[in-house]
């Protein structure tokens, strides 16, 4: 009999997470491993898989403290209904390959998900820049003005930067989507089995060629846990730039995304955003209890980066999976005050690049004079409390510089200088069409990827579930 402080603190709670979400990939593992010893002639392999096709379609037992895990669970029960299905279905099986096997699955299904979520968060921004392409903005670096440069600019950067977190995500699914099953507790077996079999059933890439390394290994749960740190990071950069542009006028979230105060009428609170944030936190928060569960810890079957670590990694999958969605929606239809930063723009420093860019093409100078000739141009506005609209052709004379005055107005205008930007990955918006023509095309071939490996995978699951299969007596 268990200790009751083992059964409330390790037991019970490791039932319950499993009752609640690995049942799916625990019948898939033992069905799959039932159909393989059946094709090699192990008898009543076939009656195993038959039965667990229909257990999985019965309401599973409560948790009894009698019975240690869910995996004994299954196995009295079909030895209730089959004592010889029972036996074939333990030949060349230990927990140790079929929990790595099952929690491998479960990753690669919320990988999956995760995957999607993303894919939709760069539809949203590519659909977001369209509209914006003409949209002047002004960039910060170190928190002051910049440069002026489009609002689909900048969301095509975030794009480009999720379309790497993408390839990440589908790299680490890679390494994920490969079997343990067949390495029984560390050292294989001395029966003839079929792992490849036994991968190829349960939609795996292909098995884990060792078999200590596939009951022993974490680094894919540490890979896992790492690229969602590494999304998360971008997305909570790019979400307080949101927030900034919100607390300032630039951008409003619609109704649903906002709410009031009890006190201060006039409030909007870009709740969303802040919520989103959050999640994000929290999301790289269990991603480190994923790691340090790997660390420092012997490299063999163990409870650390097995059982242990499977609860703070949903908690990330569902942090993630909520900070990804309330961004998406916020910015699907979010309120741009285009008037407010064209104003800022015009009235602000930001183009003041542009000039000294004019005075190196007309006299001929050298960058790094006009450079400094700006700088005491600005140095003496600063003086005299003056604004960069305000320069006049005498002001230019002052510090040596010979321009016209439709070269000043040009060099101090906004747009004229993201126009001018037509390097490959500038703002100009005859660049920036071609660059989203480029970005939808490379998401389109993301969605197919994903759709080719969510098909492959539910094949999977629809076999190893059967269409009919006979019902447990009394079931």
């Amino acid at each position: 009999m268990w200790h009751d402080t083992y059964l409330k603190a390790v037991l019970q709670p490791d039932y319950t997470y499993a009752s609640e979400h690995l049942l799916p990939h625990l019948f898939d593992s033992l069905t799959a491993h039932a159909l393989m010893l059946d094709s090699v002639g192990v008898a009543h392999a076939a009656e195993a898989a038959r039965l667990l096709q229909a257990m999985r379609r019965e309401p599973f037992p409560p948790y009894d403290p009698l019975v240690e895990d869910v995996f004994f669970t299954v196995d009295r029960g079909l030895a209730s209904l089959n004592p010889p299905a029972a036996g074939a279905l333990r030949t060349a099986l230990s927990r140790n390959d079929l929990d790595m096997t099952i929690y491998r699955l479960a990753a690669r299904l919320r990988l999956m998900r995760a995957l999607f979520r993303v894919l939709n968060l760069r539809r949203t921004l590519l659909a977001f820049a369209d509209r914006e392409i003409d949209t002047i903005i002004v960039a910060y670096t170190h928190h002051q003005p910049a440069q002026p440069t489009t609002l689909a600019h900048y969301l095509t950067a975030v794009e480009n930067n999720l379309a790497r977190d993408t390839q990440r995500m589908f790299e680490a699914l890679a390494r994920v989507n490969l079997s343990p099953m067949g390495a029984v507790a560390l050292g294989g077996t001395s029966f003839p089995i079929d792992r490849f079999r036994t991968a190829e059933l349960l939609g795996f890439e292909r098995p884990i060629e060792n078999t200590y390394d596939a009951v022993s290994a974490s680094d894919w749960q540490v890979e896992v846990a790492s690229v969602i740190t590494v999304t998360s990071t971008t997305l909570s950069r790019v979400l307080h730039d949101l927030l900034f542009w919100a607390s300032r006028g630039l951008l409003a979230l619609e109704d649903g995304l906002v709410q009031g105060s009890s006190v201060m009428p006039q409030k909007r609170n870009p709740v969303a955003l802040e919520h989103a944030r959050t999640k994000f936190s929290k999301a790289i928060g269990m991603t480190q209890s994923v790691i340090l569960s790997s660390h420092n810890v012997p490299f063999g079957d163990i409870n650390d980066p097995g059982p242990d670590m499977q609860p703070p990694l949903s908690s990330m999958w569902q942090e993630f999976r909520e900070g990804v969605e309330l961004m998406t929606a916020s910015l699907q239809n979010p309120v741009i005050n285009r008037e407010k930063w064209l104003h800022e723009a015009r009235r602000g420093e930001s183009p003041i690049t542009e000039l000294a860019d004019a005075i190196t093409r007309k006299t001929g100078c050298g960058f790094r004079v006009a450079h400094g000739r700006v700088k005491t141009l600005l140095n003496q506005l600063h003086d005299e409390e003056r604004t960069i609209d305000t320069l006049t052709l005498g002001d230019l004379q002052g510090i040596g510089v010979d321009i016209s005055s439709a070269e000043l107005q040009s060099a101090l205008n906004p747009a004229e200088f993201i126009a001018r930007r037509t390097t490959l990955g500038g703002p100009a918006p005859s660049v920036m069409r071609g660059e989203l023509d480029d970005a939808h095309e490379r998401l389109q071939a993301d969605f197919a990827r994903h759709e080719g490996l969510t098909g492959r995978f539910m094949a999977s699951r629809a076999q190893l579930e059967g269409a009919g299969g006979e019902r447990p007596p009394g079931g």
